[in-house]
């Protein structure tokens, strides 16, 4: 990630002093848990970079989906503008088809009469 969230990091924790007293901590038992402390900010900092980098995958991979969607999109405007016309085309045949029919039914009628 770009910036930092955590105040403490595993070094800071590590070189951390503390003041001895004379009723004060067991240093042996602090160090035990800072051990722990940093064991526990390692998984974390592992953790953190594997979401960033599987979300970079992701928009990555979203960015491409997206793109695709577009370029089907435009494929699909095309073709529905072709099947448009193949259907306008279709319509003009069937109408010019229908008039020679008729045509062909009134010369029928016609010549059959005389």
């Amino acid at each position: 990630m770009a910036r930092k969230m955590l105040l403490l990091d595993i070094d800071a924790i590590l070189n951390k002093q503390f003041n001895i007293d004379f009723k004060g901590y067991s240093p042996v038992e602090v160090d035990q848990f800072l051990d722990s402390v940093v064991r526990d900010y390692d998984s974390y900092e592992k953790m953190l970079s594997e979401v960033s980098e599987e979300a970079e995958h992701l928009k990555d991979e979203n960015s491409a989906l997206k793109s695709k969607v577009a370029e089907l999109e435009a494929k699909v405007r095309r073709l529905e503008d072709n099947n448009s016309t193949i259907n306008n085309q279709i319509t003009s045949n069937l109408s010019q088809v229908d008039i020679l029919r008729r045509i062909a039914r009134l010369e029928q009628e016609v010549f059959n009469k005389k």
